[in-house]
């Protein structure tokens, strides 16, 4: 099937709505925490879980890559997002109906959180982060919609694993 008879079909186009719903979400909660929440002060949300914290991300996961100058940083980071994304909308559009439901479900996730945190990083130099995740005096990380999103779209691409491992496993017994 081409790539226009595939972009017709009423599950990719519920899908997209369903992305761009994502990525509206996620933008509009970053544009709210940078009006309504100073830099760094903390707010309660769950006790001894979450707190609403407004910082600002100048690398990737865990910081990472942070320190390096925003001369290099912001072009690289902006660079290699941007091709994943396009890499991922190709991929969705030319594979949609080989694709099975939980690869469906994990891009309709992982790309708009992917694509909010690139248009973040293209805009501002830095992903405005504000789910701080600590148990008691312990801190975890502080995340965004956008990474809650391509985290549960990782969720959804690892659970077939689970399943054809076992197929394969009770294949070889047989």
């Amino acid at each position: 099937m081409s790539i226009l008879k595939t972009i017709s079909t009423p599950s990719l186009r519920l899908h997209w709505l369903i992305m761009i719903l994502l990525l509206g979400l996620d933008l509009g909660s970053k544009v709210w925490v940078r009006v309504n929440v100073p830099l760094y002060e903390v707010t309660e949300l769950i006790t001894n879980f979450i707190d609403l914290t407004h910082v600002q991300n100048r690398g990737v996961s865990f910081s990472l890559f942070a320190d390096i100058a925003d001369a290099f940083r912001i072009p690289l980071l902006v660079g290699v997002s941007l091709v994943a994304v396009v890499t991922m909308i190709f991929y969705q559009t030319r594979y949609w109906n080989e694709l099975d439901f939980y690869t469906r479900s994990g891009l309709v996730c992982v790309l708009p959180g992917a694509a909010g945190n690139l248009i973040d990083r293209a805009i501002y130099g830095y992903v405005t982060d504000f789910f701080h995740f600590r148990w008691y005096d312990t801190s975890f990380f502080v995340n965004n919609l956008a990474d809650c999103f391509i985290s549960l779209g990782v969720i959804f691409f690892i659970i077939p694993l689970f399943f054809s491992k076992n197929d394969s496993h009770i294949s070889k017994a047989t």
